[in-house]
């Protein structure tokens, strides 16, 4: 009896898996979210970022590069505080950096 070996999914998919659980939350829930984010990180810094979702109260952030992510990490304490007054309604309680493409 052969069994069915199921593929590894590609990473492509899964970003537009991860992306789309955004836009799910609603008409302009993503806008208000990366507004938001771009409020608080500031211009320099979202531009080497982005925001691609919202799971069990932790924002995930994707960062283009590692010494971003290391200057997003020593800012996280005061970033959080922000995002938790201008996304409330979200109860965010952490914020998550991690590698990835942001284009």
């Amino acid at each position: 009896m052969r069994r069915h070996v199921r593929r590894p999914e590609g990473i492509k998919g899964i970003l537009h898996q991860v992306i789309g659980k955004i836009e799910k939350q609603g008409p302009g829930k993503k806008e208000e979210i990366v507004s938001a984010w771009q409020n608080i990180a500031g211009e320099r810094a979202a531009s080497h970022t982005r925001p691609v979702s919202i799971r069990r109260k932790v924002l995930t952030i994707e960062v283009d590069s590692s010494t971003w992510l290391y200057a997003l990490s020593l800012k996280k304490a005061s970033m959080l505080k922000g995002l938790k007054e201008e996304l409330a309604q979200y109860k965010i309680e952490d914020i998550r950096f991690r590698m990835g493409n942001i284009t």
